[in-house]
């Protein structure tokens, strides 16, 4: 059964800063193992889950006093048009859903962090507890039946909300028009257009100044150099097959031609 295309953006200007999203996130995590995994309410809620915790905020402060910007940065997957996680996991364990969500079937992941190495957002995360790496799912669950993502759902000023993502791209440029009319600078939504050929358009946006993009964790050009070594070495190690390859076929060839040389010369001596 296939899905309409769903989308989730945040809004650093409407954030009060009160990270109800950042628990919500963890608590859906932790009763996604009670539904999946047969866990007890004690041991999914009361023992440490860190790597559940797909929704992570770094806080700081630019300006000075009486103006000071406070800053809440989300780190999360974006869930790229074009994952690189899924194009170099080994064991087929990251899928792109129909919903535009990029997922981790933790039943197949063997735990080899590529995903990690390669992600231009430096996301995913790896749990020495489980042996398993783990990154936000866009709550495709949720989405599929209709509901909010857990993050959104928890907001009380509406910064996050997600939806069908034709209405939650027109949303997002509806704000960010306006607060740049009403704060005299530049808002722009990370992730509705093409962020470079890397990563494609995100499934996961966001709302910021234009200024503070960095601020906001926000990359004009993300990029992994592991990923850039990876294809060099990809590219590398294959002339280094075709090669050996081709060395080998040519010493048999050789090796073939000189034995039936040595055949015919033992032949015309004993005539």
């Amino acid at each position: 059964m296939s899905y309409e295309k769903m989308a989730v953006c945040y809004d650093t200007q409407s954030c009060i800063k009160c990270f109800a999203c950042v628990i919500s996130c963890s608590t859906e995590n932790r009763m996604r193992l009670q539904r999946d995994y047969n866990y007890t309410v004690e041991k999914s809620m009361v023992e440490e889950q860190a790597h559940l915790n797909y929704l992570t905020v770094e806080c700081s402060e630019k300006g000075k006093f009486p103006n000071v910007l406070q800053i809440a940065a989300f780190k999360h997957c974006q869930h790229c048009d074009n994952p690189k996680c899924m194009e170099i996991c080994p064991a087929l364990a990251i899928s792109k859903k129909d919903t535009g969500a990029v997922v981790i079937n933790q039943e197949r992941c063997v735990g080899c962090q590529a995903c990690k190495d390669v992600c231009p957002y430096d996301v995913p995360r790896y749990s020495k507890d489980t042996g398993k790496t783990y990154k936000c799912t866009m709550c495709h669950d949720r989405l599929t039946s209709g509901m909010p993502t857990a993050c959104a759902a928890a907001c009380p000023s509406v910064a996050i909300f997600s939806g069908k993502q034709e209405e939650v791209i027109a949303e997002a440029r509806k704000r960010a028009e306006h607060y740049s009319k009403v704060f005299n600078k530049e808002y722009f939504v990370y992730g509705a257009d093409k962020v470079n050929d890397t990563v494609g358009t995100l499934s996961y946006m966001t709302i910021a100044p234009l200024e503070n993009r960095d601020d906001y964790l926000l990359p004009a050009d993300p990029t992994s150099g592991v990923a850039g070594g990876r294809e060099i070495t990809k590219v590398i190690g294959t002339a280094a097959i075709i090669g050996t390859a081709a060395a080998v076929a040519g010493h048999a060839v050789y090796s073939a031609v000189k034995l039936s040389g040595k055949d015919e010369h033992k032949e015309n001596e004993n005539e």
